[in-house]
């Protein structure tokens, strides 16, 4: 990860400057219509608002309101890890609960129609996981699979014990996971670190910690999931499908 000189603990916070809602039509054309600063609009025909009113001023505020705008408003770095991720800076965790159950199901019910199984790789034979197949994000997963098997044993260990959907809210909130919509995948659990295992409020000051390598990570963001190991709030075992972030012209140059 790239040093962030230009960013300070407030502007990280506070900057929508970068925030291109044409960065959903991109990652996301055979879903989404159209997008602008007012709302983005579903091939359904359904209408999301970019911005809400609801109180976007502290951290708290931010993770549990977000919205579409907000969801943009911190820029991904797909680049390597020399230094950590500054003081509450989380690409990608800023989340507007209602885009995904827009894409993905607005319920279990609804979700579980749209789950299909891939083949993934293990150093044992391959096992079936479930994926929602909205938006590609069955094929770009099956398609990170086959890729993590051409790698070294070393760093395909990395990718063993893979878990995808399961319909439950994030631990110590009532805010759905991204597991939940069949979007996400967590390896090597046991390996892995977690940010809650240092300390559990949002806004404490934490150290960072990982030793997922780089080979899975890139895998990954080639192909528009996005890592946990970027995130302050660092899950280094977790990737989620998170296209918007990482198309060309919305990504981190």
């Amino acid at each position: 990860m790239r040093p962030f000189t230009l960013f300070t603990a407030s502007a990280l916070l506070l900057t929508h400057l970068w925030a291109n809602p044409q960065c959903y039509v991109d990652a996301y054309p055979a879903l989404i219509t159209s997008a602008d600063k007012e709302s983005i609009v579903l091939k359904n025909g359904l209408k999301l608002p970019y911005r809400t009113p609801t109180a976007k001023s502290s951290w708290d505020e931010k993770i549990n309101n977000a919205d579409l705008e907000t969801q943009l408003s911190q820029r991904y770095d797909a680049g390597g890890i020399d230094t950590p991720p500054p003081y509450l800076f989380d690409p990608g965790r800023l989340r507007y609960q209602p885009f995904f159950q827009a894409l993905y199901g607005k319920d279990k019910q609804a979700i579980e129609k749209n789950l299909v199984s891939i083949s993934w790789p293990t150093l044992k034979g391959s096992i079936k996981l479930p994926v929602n197949k909205v938006g590609d994000a069955d094929t770009t997963l099956y398609a990170i699979g086959q890729e993590i098997a051409a790698l070294p044993k070393r760093d395909r260990i990395w990718a063993e014990g893979a878990t995808t959907y399961c319909y439950r809210v994030i631990k110590d909130t009532d805010r759905l996971s991204m597991h939940s919509f069949g979007i996400a995948i967590d390896l090597a659990p046991t390996k892995t670190q977690y940010w809650k295992d240092e300390a559990p409020s949002e806004t404490a000051h934490i150290g960072y910690r990982n030793t997922m390598p780089l080979s899975i990570v890139r895998i990954f963001e080639k192909h528009g999931w996005i890592w946990g190991g970027r995130w302050y709030h660092y899950d280094t075992m977790h990737f989620e499908y998170r296209p918007e972030l990482l198309v060309s012209s919305c990504k981190e140059k």
